[in-house]
This record gives structure tokens, C-alpha cells and sequence, in this order.
């Protein structure tokens, strides 16, 4: 690949995710005032927030995009470490809301420790992956990944937080496949945890009234179903183009959440199907992207990352998107740069900073022997 086309595929990428990143911070705007208004008594409220909590994040993206992306393997244990950490504080000291334990309050930020359990794990398991590559290990080594899975999976249950269990279970099964292990293996990870979510949706009531909400929304509209109802017609109101944006309806106050887990809703309603679908395109571009690179990089850990940005990014979306429009059970999913938390923000800046240091720093098949890193 020549360095004009390297040069290209960076600036697209920086194009979008600069478009994301904007129109993201407007939709939290718009999403959010009137919750702001009725509880804070300020409309500027989580807008102002989440501006400042871009700080931080942009700072983040910076020092990501300038490290070389294989440093990144010196951490990848510390990172989880730390992580792990951070989830068993929660449960002692976490802020309890709605009966669930998921974040750290430092006076001024909420720190949400699954969010940092996502990046370390993303960073964990493709140097892992690559190791087992590199080296010609023994398969009796995955016991490893798994212990490690199993473990934030299992505090993250005890917050609970389900979302992000099913999350981090899809990382590990995502990386499995990719990497070529025995279907046999692949297949006994996903059937061992068939018991635990049946154990889940039957002996958590809240697990069983979101399948329900799911199944049957309409026979308790102003109950388990409202969100769901209260989603789709968000969507359907926005119709081709949108009724505008921050003209929007649904968010005063019937659609719970507008500017958290159902953003995508107001996005379908203020900018129409077809805002929907360019927000979709413009992560698409980040997401495919990503797999291409996966599939280019000559280095072991470099084609492992980069299939697991791929992967942070897709499944977040799968997810938040998915809830929206009722293909999935209700679950609180953050759509990346849009929905309000700084947690998620920061997160899915660093994410996105290590994206671009693959894009300046990975050797790719057919490349000249200059480097974009030495360009930019």
C-alpha cells in the first residue's frame, strides 16, 4: 500500500469520526435538556458535563494515536489487573442506583469500571491471542483467557450489570473464532453458558420482565412495555428526514433514558431515517475499516487489535441499536460519542486513538517503506 492511500484511509476515518464526535455532542444536547431542565433546573446541564468530560477524552485519543500500538502489550496485563480492581471497589463502595452498584463516585465523575474492563480486555486478549500465535502454545493455555473472562463476568453479574457480561462473553467468543480454535472448544464455551442465563432469566425478576417486555410489550403498556413502546415510536415519528433537531417530542419526558440507552430513538425521530442510517454508515466506516486492517497487518498482535476495535465498536452498536428498534431485549447500552457518560466518552476516545495509531503505525501487506507515523 502506498502512502497516499494510507494517507487517504486516515483522513476518511478522521473525517468521520470527527462527524460522530460533533454531531454526538449536539444530540446529547438535544436529548437531554428537557431531563436536565426538570431535574437540575439547568438545560445546559449534562451538555456542559459532557464537553468537559471531552477533555480528558481527546487528551486520550492524542497520546493513543502517537503510541506505537505495540507498547500497548508492556500494559495489557496491568490494564486488567487494574480493571479487576476497580470492579470488586465497586461492589464495596460503588454508588447504588436503582438497586445496582456500577460505578465509583469521585465528587465530580461517576467512574463506570466496566467501561475500563472492555478496553483492558480488548487489549488483554489480543496479546494473549498473539502470544499463542507467536509462540505455538499449548491450547491447554486458554484456560487462562477464560479464568480471566469468567472473573469480570462474575463481578460484573454480582453489580449486576448484564449488558456488559454479555458484552465482554462476546469478546472472548469473537476472539476465539477469529483465531482458529476447535469448534469443539468454541462450542462448549457457548453451551456451558446456557445454564447461568437460564438461571439468570429465571431467578432474577428483572431478567424476566425484560424478556417480556421484549416478547409482549403491548400487554403492559404503562409498564415493562413502556420502553420499548415508547422507543418505537420515537423511531416511527421521525419518518424520512426528521421532525428536526431538538424538536423532538418523545424525550419530554416519555421516553425514559432519552439521552442514555435510547438515543438512537432520538436520533430516528429529530433526523428521520435517513440521519439514522448515516450515523450507522459512519461507524460502519470506522468498524470495516478495522476488519480490513485486521485482515492487512502483517504483525501477529497488530491483526488481533485491530479485529478487536472492530469488535468494541460494533458490538456497543449492535446492542444500543438493537434495543431500539426491538430486535433485542431491553438492556442500558451506551451508544459510543452519544450517548451521556463520561465513562463511555473517554473510553471510546482511547479506543478510538488506538485505531488511528494502527492506521499511522501497522505494516500492511504491499507497503512501501514509508510510514504514515513519519507523514503525520
Amino acid at each position: 500500500m502506498s502512502s497516499r492511500q494510507r494517507l487517504r484511509i486516515y483522513y476518511k476515518c478522521l473525517i468521520f469520526s470527527t462527524l460522530l464526535i460533533i454531531f454526538g455532542a449536539a444530540m446529547v444536547l438535544s436529548s437531554s435538556s428537557p431531563y436536565a431542565l426538570q431535574h437540575t433546573g439547568d438545560p445546559f446541564y449534562y451538555f456542559k458535563k459532557h464537553c468537559l468530560f471531552l477533555i480528558p477524552g481527546l487528551m486520550l485519543f492524542y497520546c493513543f494515536r502517537n503510541l506505537h500500538y505495540e507498547k500497548l502489550r508492556k500494559i495489557a496485563k496491568l490494564l486488567v489487573i487494574v480493571s479487576v480492581f476497580f470492579l470488586i471497589l465497586t461492589l464495596f463502595i460503588g454508588t447504588e442506583v436503582k438497586g445496582a452498584k456500577r460505578s465509583i463516585n469521585f465528587k465530580f465523575f461517576n467512574f463506570q469500571p466496566s467501561e475500563l474492563a472492555k478496553f483492558a480486555l480488548i487489549i488483554y486478549l489480543a496479546h494473549f491471542f498473539a502470544r499463542y500465535e507467536e509462540e505455538k502454545k499449548s491450547k491447554k493455555v486458554f484456560i487462562i483467557p477464560f479464568v480471566i473472562t469468567g472473573v469480570m463476568m462474575s463481578l460484573l453479574l454480582l453489580e449486576p450489570d448484564f449488558g456488559s457480561t454479555v458484552t465482554i462473553f462476546a469478546y472472548v467468543m469473537g476472539f476465539l473464532i477469529v483465531a482458529g480454535i476447535n469448534w469443539y472448544i468454541v462450542a462448549g464455551a457457548l453451551f456451558s453458558s446456557v445454564p447461568a442465563a437460564v438461571y439468570l432469566i429465571f431467578n432474577k425478576p428483572y431478567m424476566w420482565k425484560r424478556i417480556v417486555a421484549f416478547l409482549w410489550p403491548e400487554k403492559d403498556p404503562l409498564g415493562v412495555g413502556y420502553h420499548v413502546i415508547q422507543s418505537l415510536i420515537s423511531i416511527g415519528s421521525g419518518g424520512l428526514l426528521g421532525v428536526g433537531l431538538g424538536r423532538g417530542r418523545q424525550k419530554m419526558e416519555f421516553l425514559p433514558e432519552a439521552h442514555k440507552d435510547y438515543v438512537f430513538a432520538v436520533i430516528g425521530e429529530e433526523f428521520g431515517f435517513a440521519g439514522a442510517v448515516f450515523v450507522l454508515v459512519s461507524f460502519g466506516v470506522i468498524i470495516f475499516t478495522a476488519m480490513w486492517m485486521s485482515r492487512r497487518i502483517k504483525d501477529v498482535f497488530g491483526r488481533y487489535l485491530a479485529f478487536g476495535i472492530s469488535m468494541y465498536f460494533g458490538i456497543q452498536i449492535f446492542i444500543h441499536v438493537g434495543v431500539t428498534i426491538k430486535i433485542l431485549p431491553p438492556k442500558g447500552t451506551t451508544l459510543p460519542f452519544f450517548s451521556y457518560g463520561g465513562s463511555s466518552l473517554i473510553v471510546a476516545l482511547a479506543m478510538l486513538g488506538v485505531f488511528f495509531s494502527l492506521i499511522r503505525n501497522a505494516q500492511l501487506q504491499g507497503d512501501e517503506p514509508e510510514l504514515i507515523s513519519e507523514i503525520l
